[in-house]
């Protein structure tokens, strides 16, 4: 679908036949939501690509001498950076019958705020000895 509409090409669906035949708001409107459903449908295919590369790294974080946070290798996140992290959560374990603490690989992005870096959606994990991972 991506690629047959011409969204891959264009960001939009202006790549079909006749796109420039659209010319009442109610064609606009199945335009517009087709447009959307590609963009969900892109960000799939692109979620799924990337959980098929490759783990290069698991490391810790530490604040580098340029106030930003790095793993052993170098690699260093700053605002806008995708970061994939293990955060912890309760979970029910039916086997034992019982609350416990698990391990989840999350993935978000990092930002700054007043000079402070946190993760988008998780605003009170710690970044300094967060355990990551980078792909690639």
């Amino acid at each position: 679908m991506l690629y047959i509409s011409g969204y891959r090409d264009y960001d939009d669906l202006s790549g079909l036949d006749d796109y420039k035949q659209i010319k009442t708001a109610d064609e606009r409107q199945k335009l517009e939501e087709y447009r959307n459903i590609l963009y969900k449908l892109d960000e799939v295919q692109s979620d799924l690509a990337y959980f098929e590369k490759p783990i290069r790294e698991v490391g810790t974080l530490h604040e580098n001498s340029e106030g930003r946070f790095e793993t052993e290798s170098g690699h260093y996140y700053t605002s806008g950076s995708g970061i994939e992290f293990l955060r912890t959560e309760e979970v029910y374990n039916y086997d034992a019958d019982e609350w416990e603490n698990a391990g989840i690989w999350t993935c978000s992005r990092v930002e700054s705020r007043n000079g402070e870096y946190y993760i988008v959606g998780y605003p009170d994990v710690e970044l300094s000895g967060l355990k990551v991972r980078v792909r690639g």
